[in-house]
C-alpha cells in the first residue's frame, strides 16, 4: 500500500509547529492515561519527538497491535473490561481515579519531584488528574455540558443553526411515544438520553425506534440511565462530522469526515464502526459544513470561552447537513484526519491551544495544511469491538467479490485489510482501505459492512446483517 505522501505545504507546517511546540513540551513529564495502550503509542512518540521526557502510560487494556517499548514509555495496564465501549470507558475512568498501589508507586518513582502532568487524549476521557498529577488542557464544566444531547438544541437555536425538530421529554414510555408520534418522518425516531451517567458516545446509548416498534424496550433501557430523553426523527442520509479548532482570535475548519454508522436488520441499536475521509459530499455541502464549523467555533468562544479542537456530528439529510450533537473536545474524526499527516503533532497542538499556551499559532497555515493533505491522502479508521473472544492477532487481506469481500489469493493486491485481535470486550477489528485500489468519493460504509460480514464467516463474530446509510444528496 502507498506510503503517506508529503508536500511542500505539509513539510512547512510540520517544521513550523514542531519548532513552535518544542519549548512547551521539551523536558516535561506526562502521564498518558487512556482506554487502550495501543492507541497511546503515537502520542508518546510525538512527545518524545518534541523533547519531552519518557512518558508514563496507564491504560485500561492493552488492545490489538503494538505497544510502546520500555525505552519509549513506561507502561502499566489495569486490565479493565466492559460490556460495551461506553461501559469500558467508564470503568477505566473509575480505575484511573483509584489506582492500584503498585501503579501509584511506579508513577511516583518515575516522577519523584511530582512535576509531571496528566495528558488525556482519548475522546471520552474525563480531564481529571491521574496519580495526583494535574491535568493538562483540562476542560471546563461549561464546555463539557454542551455534549449533553438534551441541551445542545438550545445552543443551535441561539447560534441560528438549522436543525431537525426535536422534543425533550421525561424518560417514560408514554411521553416518549407521544413525542415519537409527532416527529416520525417515516423512518422512525432516535432517542438520546441525557448525560446523567456521564458523556454518551459511539451510538451505544442511542435507540432507533423503528416505525412499527412501540418503544417499550427502548424506554425501559433508557429509564435506567437517564431522567430525560431527546426525541428526533430518524434522518436518512450519510452520517458525517466536521471538525475545527478555536484559537483566541480565529477559528479554522477542516474537511468533512464520514461516520461509519451501520444499521442492523433488527433491533433498536445502531452500529458505530469508526470514521473515514474517503467520502466526498457535494461541494456545496462541504462548504456549508465548513462554514457551520466556523460559526459554531466563534459562538463557542463567545458563549463559554472555548479554545481547542471541537467536532459537530450530524447527517447529510435530504435538506442538507443537520447537526445532531456537538463535541467540544478532541473527537474520533481528528484522529482520522491526523492519520493523513504522518509525523505531525496535531493532537498536541490542539491540546496546547486548549491549555492556553500563548504562541504564534498561524491558524491559516494549520487549516491549509490539514485540509490539503487530508484531501490528497484518504484514511479509513474503521474499528469495532466484538463480544466474540479473539485470542489471536492477525490480518486478512481483502479483495472485492461482487457485493462482498473475500480473502486475497497469494500475489493479489488487496482492496482492503481487516486487522483482528483481542480486546477488553472480547475482540477488536480494524478495517482499512488500500489507497492504491480505491478511488475517493463514495461513502466507505458499504465496504465496512462487507468486511464485517466476512468477519462473521472467518472469525465467528456475530455482527449479523448490516446496511449502510443511503446517500440522499449524491
Amino acid at each position: 500500500m502507498s506510503d503517506i505522501p508529503t508536500s511542500p505545504l505539509l513539510e512547512e507546517a510540520r517544521a513550523y509547529y514542531k519548532a513552535l511546540l518544542r519549548p512547551v513540551f521539551e523536558g516535561s513529564r506526562f502521564v498518558l492515561p487512556g482506554n487502550i495502550a495501543v492507541g497511546l503509542g503515537n502520542v508518546a512518540s510525538e512527545l518524545r519527538g518534541l523533547g519531552a521526557a519518557r512518558p508514563f502510560i496507564v491504560a485500561g487494556s492493552r488492545g490489538t497491535g503494538s505497544v510502546p517499548t520500555e525505552a519509549e514509555a513506561a507502561l502499566r495496564v489495569l486490565d479493565v473490561r466492559g460490556a460495551d465501549p461506553l461501559e469500558h470507558n467508564r470503568n477505566v475512568q473509575r480505575a484511573l481515579a483509584h489506582l492500584p498501589s503498585e501503579v501509584q508507586d511506579a508513577v511516583d518513582a518515575w516522577d519523584p519531584n511530582r512535576s509531571a502532568k496528566t495528558l488525556h487524549t482519548d475522546p471520552l476521557a474525563e480531564p481529571r488528574p491521574v496519580a495526583g498529577r494535574a491535568a493538562y488542557a483540562a476542560r471546563s464544566a461549561a464546555w463539557t455540558a454542551l455534549e449533553d444531547k438534551i441541551v445542545i438544541d438550545a445552543f443551535w437555536d441561539a447560534v441560528g443553526v438549522p436543525r431537525a425538530p426535536s422534543r425533550v421529554v421525561p424518560a417514560e414510555h408514554q411521553a416518549l411515544r407521544a413525542a415519537a408520534g409527532a416527529l416520525d418522518r417515516g423512518h422512525g425516531t432516535v432517542w438520546a438520553p441525557d448525560a446523567r451517567e456521564g458523556t454518551n458516545a459511539g451510538a451505544v446509548a442511542l435507540r432507533w425506534v423503528r416505525p412499527r416498534d412501540d418503544g417499550r424496550k427502548a424506554a425501559a433501557s433508557l429509564a435506567r440511565i437517564a431522567d430525560r430523553v431527546r426525541v428526533m426523527p430518524f434522518l436518512e442520509g450519510v452520517p458525517a462530522s466536521i471538525h475545527g479548532v478555536v484559537f483566541p482570535d480565529a477559528t479554522v475548519a477542516f474537511r468533512p469526515v464520514e461516520m461509519l454508522v451501520l444499521r442492523p436488520a433488527t433491533g433498536d441499536r445502531l452500529f458505530y464502526a469508526g470514521c473515514s475521509t474517503w467520502f466526498d459530499p457535494k461541494p456545496e455541502d462541504r462548504e456549508t459544513m465548513r462554514e457551520l464549523a466556523r460559526r459554531v467555533g466563534i459562538a463557542l468562544r463567545e458563549h463559554v470561552g472555548f479554545r481547542g479542537s471541537f467536532g459537530i456530528d450530524g447527517v447529510l439529510a435530504e435538506e442538507g447537513f443537520l447537526p445532531t450533537e456537538l463535541n467540544p473536545r478532541l473527537g474520533a474524526g481528528v484522529s482520522t484526519l491526523a492519520g493523513a499527516l504522518g509525523d505531525f503533532p496535531l493532537v498536541l497542538l490542539c491540546l496546547a491551544i486548549a491549555e492556553g499556551e500563548e504562541l504564534d499559532y498561524r491558524p491559516e497555515l494549520l487549516e491549509r495544511a490539514v485540509v490539503e493533505t487530508a484531501d490528497n491522502h484518504r484514511v479509513c479508521g474503521g474499528g469495532r469491538t466484538t463480544e466474540t473472544t479473539l485470542t489471536d492477532t492477525g490480518t486478512f487481506d481483502l479483495v472485492a467479490d461482487g457485493d462482498d469481500y473475500r480473502e486475497a489469493e497469494p500475489g493479489e493486491d488487496p482492496d482492503a485489510t481487516l486487522l483482528f485481535g483481542p480486546g477488553p470486550i472480547g475482540g477488536f477489528l480494524r478495517f482499512t482501505l488500500n489507497p492504491d485500489r480505491n478511488e475517493p468519493g463514495a461513502a466507505s460504509a458499504p465496504q465496512a459492512a462487507r468486511a464485517f460480514r466476512l468477519a462473521d464467516r472467518l472469525l465467528g463474530t456475530d455482527f449479523g446483517a448490516l446496511e449502510p446509510a443511503r446517500n440522499v444528496r449524491p
